[in-house]
């Protein structure tokens, strides 16, 4: 997120030096205004650090939305998920990533198969038959 810290009355300097001194960072963008990222393993408390060091805040309300802790049962999953011995198979991100690339892999498509029968016809072309494609009349034909 970016943050414009100009009318809490401090510089982006002053934010980045108090991020440091609880251990985080952030990126000054101008004088004026930070970058904060956040990853997926930030708990309440780390969050509740950066606001004190960085922004001076001590009574930050971090308490949830309750109504985004729970789902409604009408849509809720009732059975269960990625059952299939594929996803027992591949333990990381990365294995999962080599196997659907080797799916890919084995699936035809028109770069494998059909216009590379033609491509030997293109390249008999005679250099001189190219030449009208870079005349402007023909090759700067879209308005844009």
């Amino acid at each position: 997120i970016t943050v414009d810290v100009s009318s809490k009355g401090m510089t982006a300097a002053q934010v980045q030096e108090g991020a440091v001194s609880v251990g985080a960072n952030v990126r000054i963008i101008d004088e004026s205004t930070v970058g904060v990222s956040m990853g997926e393993g930030i708990t309440r408390s780390d969050l509740a650090s950066l606001l004190s060091g960085a922004f001076g805040l001590t009574d930050a309300d971090l308490a949830a939305d309750e109504s985004l802790m729970h789902v409604d049962p009408a849509v809720a999953r009732e059975g269960e998920i990625l059952t299939h011995p594929i996803f027992r198979m591949h333990r990381s991100e990365t294995q999962m990533l080599r196997y659907l690339k080797a799916l890919e892999n084995r699936d035809l498509s028109l770069n494998h198969s059909m216009i590379s029968l033609g491509s030997c016809t293109m390249k008999l072309n005679a250099t001189s038959e190219m030449i009208p494609v870079t005349w402007p009349e023909l090759c700067d034909i879209h308005p844009f």
